[in-house]
């Protein structure tokens, strides 16, 4: 593979502070995903400032002085930032977990245990949240009406 068709896939930052679940994650996404890990709330705000990102999935419950749902409201209040579409992929999933991620400004949200068929369908949504551009991924085609 060369170093132009890597760089074209669009790029994921997950913030995850477990390394086994961040692992996953790359291995199921690697393929249609240019996946970079940040292990903290401060290393992600590091890689942010460096390189564009097209989604950022991440972790609620994370052991950083700052947790997932407060890093996304800061990023949801910055004009670089909030443009970016987020996926909380996050063991709370008690009633109205989800409902306090949406609210607190992340996209989407996905329970874990995920199950691999939705995390691959739901980020080409995610992805095209205010973009005209479709997302090929596995042969399909995805846009706003999918």
């Amino acid at each position: 593979m060369s170093e132009n068709n890597h760089s074209a896939k669009p790029k994921i930052l997950y913030v995850e502070d477990h390394l086994e679940s961040a692992n996953l994650i790359v291995l199921i996404l690697k393929k249609d995903f240019d996946v970079s890990i940040a292990e903290s709330v401060e290393q992600a705000l590091e890689k942010l400032k460096s390189e564009k990102f097209n989604l950022i999935l991440m972790d609620i419950q994370l052991q950083s002085k700052f947790d997932g749902l407060e890093l996304i409201k800061k990023l949801k209040s910055d004009e670089k930032y909030k443009n970016i579409p987020v996926i909380a992929l996050t063991a709370h999933a008690i009633h109205g977990d989800k409902e306090k991620m949406i609210n607190g400004g992340a996209d989407d949200y996905i329970a874990k245990p995920f199950n691999k068929a939705v995390l691959i369908k739901r980020i080409p949504r995610s992805l095209l949240r205010g973009q005209k551009d479709v997302v090929l991924l596995h042969g399909r085609t995805y846009n706003k009406e999918a």
